[in-house]
């Protein structure tokens, strides 16, 4: 039986006759209800729930990266940026086992856009609680690209399942330090990069490095 809110006619959360009722982005949608629910489990679906299962738990930990980077590729299109960073991210999670999966962190995007990215160099792990990274070429002298453009570094630690965004950074800047967590001392961590314009349009992110935190 479906729950009524906001009247007669209103919005019906539930299983409605033939139909069930839920919200999303916003917005009531009905789907036909489902009696029998299969559940098959062959090594071939296996295997894409446990990719679908890693990205998930990946862009629950970039969420806030992912909330300015891919921000404006959602817009309009009743997806969420996790839907987004999944359908980017698919074919960059390999392997044919379900339990055996690795990620191939240099192909991934945290961002896409129009907006003209940056070059950046070489990722230094040396200092306790940080990491810095040079820029080689701010991408200033094009035409759509502006000195107060925000830059963003993302660092994601696979065995913390967690990830950290730098701050206040614009692409003026010659050097980029993103800050860390000190009990991450010894793991690995994976940084990314990208710009964002004051409309809130993006660079295509790019993937800086890796390297073991001191």
């Amino acid at each position: 039986m479906s729950k009524n809110f906001k009247g007669y006619m209103g919005d019906q959360i539930g299983k409605l006759g033939t139909a069930v009722g839920r919200r999303w982005m916003g917005l009531m949608v009905y789907a036909a209800y489902q009696g029998k629910v299969k559940n098959p489990r062959t090594e071939s679906q296996q295997l894409v729930r446990a990719r679908m299962a890693l990205l998930g738990r990946m862009s629950g930990a970039l969420q806030v990266a992912l909330n300015v980077g891919l921000r404006q590729s959602v817009k309009g299109k009743n997806k969420t940026v996790g839907n987004r960073f999944v359908e980017l991210n698919y074919s960059n999670v390999l392997g044919d086992q379900a339990g055996a999966l690795t990620i191939a962190y240099e192909a991934m995007l945290l961002s896409v856009g129009p907006l003209t990215g940056l070059k950046f160099g070489e990722a230094k792990f040396s200092t306790p609680g940080a990491v810095s990274v040079k820029v080689v070429d701010s991408g200033i002298d094009t035409q759509e690209a502006d000195a107060s453009d925000k830059v963003y570094l993302v660092g994601y630690c696979p065995e913390r399942g967690r990830a950290v965004v730098s701050s206040k950074a614009t692409r003026s800047d010659s050097e980029l330090t993103l800050s860390v967590p000190t009990g991450w001392a010894g793991q690995t961590i994976h940084v990314w990069g990208f710009a964002v314009g004051a409309k809130g349009i993006a660079s295509d992110s790019v993937y800086i490095g890796s390297g073991e935190l001191s």
